[in-house]
């Protein structure tokens, strides 16, 4: 009976704490049990759980942060913008903080019981924080600062919000918020606690901004304020990288001083003595003792991985001391050891480019700033400019590397054939005797590899039923078997073969016998195949193949020698600012080749050069040269009228305007207009051979609707007669044509033009789509078999450099139909600017009188969604009908 009455009680006793725990757990009333039940459970189950993954995370996080010690270090180092190291604990950390205000927030009468709640929201915005989600990260903290005003937790939100803002660069928004919260930590109405977090928030918002002066009291505060020695030392460290930059050693020298003390990290600790090192000036006395340490730690092994950074110390030890030449020798190494610190070695190659740039050795310098474009980051300071420059170079470059080889190649021309081959075999011994010793480097290198990598696992391995690559004795027996027989082979295919030659017969693709005998050939030998140019250096036609030995090869060699002169004459100028160079490239160009086309024009250059450099006998003398031997060029009437350009520009302003009022009048059926107009532009712009023929067109086509149709036929054959290689003589030709064809076919020979082509137009209209704020290309489609497009290129490129510099536009070609080679210039940002582009480039003579004697090519913009479809359709004639409709500064 007792035992029964004990099991009775402890069962009501179950079914009580049972009720009293469902109740509990219920957040719709607010109770005590329900607020001590709610209280303990998020803070001791999911918040808890969260803040462990939260710390956890954010120790693994900051692991795995590497400092660019190059740069001046941040105070707090998040990573770049593209990482997100942080995104699994952060999601797993907002889950659980997320949860515990879903399951035990109590907020009755704007008043929240359960006190972790507000922690479980700083936790979601310290999370998103870490994730680099900023903007929801400055949403959830306002949040925390607007409801929970009352309580401490806000301060904590602000200097949070403050963080996100710096991070998302939104500096004015940021500031504010620390100083708020510093002038609360003055007043006492904020605890002290957070005044070192605020001050190093600061200092950290403008170093991001690079204004480090204005950093360093923030540092120096952050000191006083004795933070834990990891942050302590990261700030000395980064006052010694700020006082470095104010070029003041001896405090720099202090701080990194205060670094070796305290730094348990040794990459700091090394880059402090790297830096310390740099710290040396030309007045230092202990200049020997800080070389020394540095060739001791270039022979430390724990320094392997550093050696470009030790290298480039020495290197500005050396620059210091003025000392150039063992300044590029360490430069160079630093470059060459340099393996996973792109940074270092973008910067060791840039300040080596830099210096051969200064000499100048212009070869030199473009290699070194071409390996710097590979590493060095597009936020770098002066990136645009260094690739531009780099850009300069490579052009430079090209044409001084074809000046060389035509050189050599003309000099071997004149030779006998002994003396040729006697050159070229010394260059093919050049090649074997290398490929040797690259051979003989390899298997050495392959061999004491092999021998190391199986050392440590025999050594581990026991001595009894080894495999045979495990075993020393039988692996070294092996290897000197194989050498007696094969000697030094290099591992590839067919290594067994000592004539390759071999396997490129056996390869060869079988002759089609039945090709052969279709063609009416019953003899397979008597095939020709195309004769194709040797690849193989150890080959003598290798070398010989591009030797001008014929007058019409030595005549192209000449060509080419001519036009890299000329260019490089003005890279020199235009790019680089070398007189000097400059100068010489031009002279040299007119003194090997006295009947260069284009002496006038490098006359000119000469002239201006020489008067930049105040030389008044050279530059008179060149002016002389020009007004007596091309009196009627542009360039002579510049000499003797400084405004010519000017107001030929002006002239070629008014006509355009004309042209356009005239298109306008022809749209508006003004006939008499275009026809006055037409006449004005005869007699006041008569030089402009551009213009003048798309007037000529528009008169033709309004004496079609005033008059009878001959009167419009008359014109039309006048301007094919008077323009046949101007693409408007093409055009009048193909009117012509239409509209005897449509006589011809009982149709109505008086039908205008307009009328004719209607028909393509409202085709083109169904294909094309005209959108004046898309981006736009200038587009010129030429004959490549009566055309050099490499030439056109250049010369287009180079109209670009000097009248449209600052649009950084871009040539490019690839083949469009059979033998039409189609130029694209791009990008223009709209149409309109488009347009201004292709009246502009109509203008250049230069470009465009070669190209009207061929009478073939066409040009026109186009839209970026256009021009897939007209590449595709390839009809040049539809497009051109859609272009004169809805480009009406084009005819």
């Amino acid at each position: 009976m007792i035992s029964t009455k004990k099991y009775a009680l402890a069962g009501i006793f179950l079914l009580l704490a049972g009720t009293i725990f469902i109740n509990a757990c219920s957040t719709k009333k607010n109770t005590w049990t329900r607020r001590a039940y709610h209280n303990i459970t998020s803070h001791y189950n999911v918040y808890w759980n969260g803040m462990d993954l939260m710390r956890q995370g954010i120790k693994d996080y900051d692991a795995q942060m590497k400092d660019n010690f190059a740069l001046i270090l941040p105070v707090y180092n998040f990573g770049d913008k593209t990482g997100n190291k942080a995104a699994q604990f952060a999601d797993n950390a907002i889950k659980k903080a997320s949860k515990t205000i879903q399951k035990h927030s109590m907020f009755f009468n704007h008043k929240e019981y359960c006190k972790w709640i507000d922690d479980a929201y700083m936790l979601i915005g310290i999370s998103y924080f870490y994730k680099k989600d900023y903007p929801m990260a400055r949403r959830t903290f306002e949040f925390v600062i607007k409801t929970y005003n009352d309580n401490d937790i806000k301060y904590d939100a602000m200097y949070w919000l403050a963080m996100s803002n710096i991070q998302l660069g939104d500096f004015n928004r940021g500031e504010p918020m620390l100083d708020m919260l510093l002038n609360k930590i003055n007043k006492g109405e904020a605890p002290a606690k957070y005044e070192e977090e605020a001050t190093l928030a600061y200092a950290n918002s403008f170093i991001l901004q690079r204004n480090y002066d204005a950093a360093v009291p923030y540092l120096n505060r952050a000191l006083e304020l004795n933070p834990k020695v990891k942050m302590k030392t990261r700030i000395y460290f980064i006052l010694g990288q700020i006082y470095q930059k104010q070029d003041d050693p001896d405090r720099a020298a202090t701080m990194y001083t205060q670094v070796l003390k305290h730094s348990s990290v040794y990459e700091m600790e090394f880059n402090a003595k790297i830096n310390l090192a740099q710290c040396y000036t030309s007045k230092s006395t202990d200049r020997e003792f800080i070389v020394k340490k540095l060739n001791k730690m270039l022979k430390d092994e724990k320094n392997k991985e550093y050696l470009d950074q030790i290298y480039y110390a020495l290197a500005q030890i050396s620059l210091t001391d003025k000392d150039t030449t063992h300044a590029i020798g360490y430069l160079g190494k630093s470059v060459s050891t340099s393996k996973t610190n792109n940074y270092q070695r973008a910067i060791s190659a840039l300040q080596l480019a830099d210096i051969y740039f200064s000499f100048p050795n212009y070869p030199k310098a473009q290699a070194y700033y071409d390996s710097t474009m590979q590493f060095l980051p597009a936020d770098f300071a002066n990136y645009k400019a260094i690739k531009k420059k780099t850009g300069t170079l490579t052009d430079l470059v090209q044409q001084l590397q074809l000046i060389s080889r035509e050189d050599s190649l003309q000099a071997l021309a004149g030779m006998t054939e002994d003396q040729r081959n006697k050159i070229i075999d010394k260059l093919i011994a050049n090649v074997i005797a290398g490929e040797v010793k690259k051979n003989q480097e390899e298997q050495t290198k392959l061999q004491n590899q092999m021998f190391a990598n199986q050392e440590e696992k025999i050594n581990t391995s026991s001595s009894q039923g080894r495999w045979y690559f495990y075993n020393a004795a039988t692996l070294a027996n092996g290897f000197s078997a194989f050498g007696k027989k094969w000697g030094r082979r290099r591992l590839e295919d067919n290594w067994f073969l000592t004539d390759k030659a071999i396997t490129m017969a056996a390869g060869e693709a079988p002759v089609d016998t039945a090709q052969v005998l279709a063609s009416g050939g019953g003899d397979t030998t008597a095939v020709k195949k195309p004769e194709q140019k040797s690849t193989n250096p150890k080959d003598r036609k290798y070398y010989s193949q591009d030797i001008p030995l014929t007058p019409a090869k030595h005549t192209a060699s000449n060509q080419r020698l001519m036009e890299a002169y000329y260019k490089a004459g003005f890279i020199y100028i235009d790019g680089l600012n070398d007189y000097g160079h400059s100068i010489e490239s031009f002279e040299t160009l007119l003194l090997r080749y006295p009947d260069f086309p284009r002496k006038a024009q490098a006359y000119f250059e000469l002239y201006t050069l020489y008067k930049g450099l105040k030389n008044d006998p050279k530059s008179d003398y060149y002016r002389t040269l020009l007004l007596t031997g091309y009196p009627e060029t542009d360039y002579a009437k510049l000499l003797i009228n400084p405004n010519y350009f000017k107001e030929l520009a002006s002239r070629k302003s008014e006509s355009s305007k004309l042209y356009e009022i005239t298109y306008k009048a022809f749209q508006n059926q003004q006939y008499y207009m275009v026809i006055s107009n037409a006449a004005e532009a005869h007699a006041r712009y008569k030089s402009d051979t551009v213009l003048l023929p798309r007037f000529d067109y528009l008169r033709a086509l309004s004496l079609g609707k005033i008059e009878v149709a001959d009167s419009m036929l008359v014109a039309l054959t006048k301007i094919s007669q008077d323009y046949p290689r101007s693409p408007v003589g093409s055009l009048a030709q193909e009117v012509l044509a239409s509209l005897t064809s449509a006589s011809g076919s009982g149709g109505q020979a008086g039908k205008t033009p307009a009328d004719s082509s209607a028909a393509i137009l409202k085709a083109a209209e169904t294909i094309y789509k005209f959108d004046s704020a898309a981006v736009h290309f200038y587009i010129l489609i030429v004959n490549n078999t009566k055309v050099d497009v490499n030439a056109l290129k250049i010369k287009i490129a180079d109209f670009n450099s000097r009248m449209h510099d600052l649009d950084g536009l871009e040539v490019n070609s690839l083949l469009f139909d059979n033998n039409e080679e189609m130029i694209t210039v791009s990008n223009f940002d709209d149409a309109p600017k488009a347009m201004q582009y292709i009246l502009s480039i109509r203008d250049s003579k230069y470009i465009f009188t070669k190209l009207e004697t061929t009478g073939e090519y066409n040009d026109f913009v186009i839209s970026v969604t256009n021009y897939p479809v007209l590449y595709k359709n390839k009809d040049i004639r539809k497009y051109q009908k859609f272009f004169e409709k809805n480009y009406p500064v084009k005819q």
